[in-house]
């Protein structure tokens, strides 16, 4: 008898890591399917439904997942799945009772995870027990995130008892899985709902400089006229090594653009990093443009642009020297990291990082 039980204990042993092999497969092919519907700008509704899809898929006929929504006060409370759950919500899914553990669980994002066991026993889920005793079920798992609103997204995942040690295992290991998936997932779509938003504008709410996707489009506009007409062009890219406030970066774009002419373009691509583009006329014009930004930069009091007082790097690559907008770019954030005093500038010259021109042809 002990001899049948080791050979069984060793046949699971064998097992468990190839049905935990099989799930993870299992779980890719979600992060598959996730990943088309974020790169497609699908809503969050429509997402919402594929997951539940996909979690009852991969747990058949045992885990229940519900989808509770509330706002940031924690006073309205939803099902999004409430088709799933009709006997718990109104017919627009609004969620009257709500068990006390849930709500403090959802009231401490500190604590991301969280397992509730038997619920038939706990008084605070009694108006529950009805839907979960009908499905058997006893445990529940919960995981909670913003949705783009910042208002609370909770996924509770409520599963059956199970007898067998080895089963319970590889259920929980599976269902742990999910769990630290969810958010990444969420997160995921919610910062595709914010860059959709984002691209409808195209400047800066707080600078008032172009957005980063609006400077790209017009830059290429002015590489297919530097082309078309052999003209030379400039980019500059300037970075700074704190956070600016919000008054701060105003004071730092209008100084910036005050160096600009009409047709000249400037972007902040981060707090960190400005962009700009303009023409010139020939190549002994870009040390002058170059001089020109460090000469406003030093007019700025540093008390109130504090970033100022730190390292301020001002970098430029050139055209037809760098050939396209992603080259201009690597090679001007290069010489901008070049540089080496507090405030000063480096032009990018076939591979070489120089203040002045002459300085790339000396032997």
């Amino acid at each position: 008898m002990d001899a049948l039980k080791q050979d069984v204990s060793q046949t699971e042993a064998v097992h468990e890591p190839l049905i935990q092999r099989d799930f993870l497969l299992q779980l890719r092919k979600v992060d598959q399917v996730l990943l088309d519907l974020v790169a497609s700008s699908a809503g969050l509704t429509s997402y919402i439904e594929q997951v539940v899809k996909s979690i009852w898929t991969l747990f058949p006929n045992t885990l229940r997942p519900c989808v509770i929504w509330c706002d940031k006060e924690l006073v309205q409370w939803r099902i999004l799945n409430f088709q799933d759950w009709s006997e718990m919500t109104d017919s627009l899914g609004a969620l009257h009772h709500i068990p006390q553990t849930l709500s403090t669980f959802v009231a401490s994002p500190s604590r991301p995870f969280a397992r509730e066991q038997n619920l038939s026993t706990k008084t605070d889920w009694t108006c529950w027990h009805k839907a979960l005793n009908d499905h058997f079920l006893e445990t529940c798992d919960m995981v909670s995130f913003h949705d783009e609103n910042k208002n609370w997204l909770t996924f509770c995942l409520f599963s059956p008892n199970l007898s067998n040690e080895t089963e319970r295992r590889l259920y929980y290991w599976s269902i742990e899985q999910v769990l630290q998936a969810l958010p990444y997932w969420f997160n995921a779509i919610v910062r595709r709902l914010h860059t959709d938003v984002l691209l409808q504008e195209h400047t800066n709410e707080v600078t008032g400089l172009l957005q980063s996707h609006a400077f790209d489009k017009a830059l290429d506009m002015m590489l297919r006229d530097a082309r078309r007409y052999f003209q030379r062009l400039a980019y500059v890219t300037v970075l700074v090594n704190e956070e600016a406030n919000a008054d701060e970066l105003k004071l730092l774009s209008d100084t910036l653009r005050e160096t600009l002419r009409d047709n000249d373009l400037l972007a902040n691509k981060t707090d960190h990093e400005f962009v700009m583009a303009m023409r010139i006329m020939q190549l002994d014009d870009a040390p002058i443009v170059a001089q020109k930004i460090e000469r406003a930069l030093l007019k700025v009091d540093p008390s109130q642009v504090s970033i100022l007082s730190g390292d301020v790097k001002i970098g430029m690559s050139l055209y037809p020297e760098q050939a396209d907008h992603k080259k201009l770019h690597v090679a001007s954030v290069a010489a901008a990291k070049a540089v080496s005093e507090q405030l000063g500038y480096r032009l990018e010259y076939y591979g070489q990082f120089v203040q002045c021109l002459d300085e790339a042809y000396d032997v």
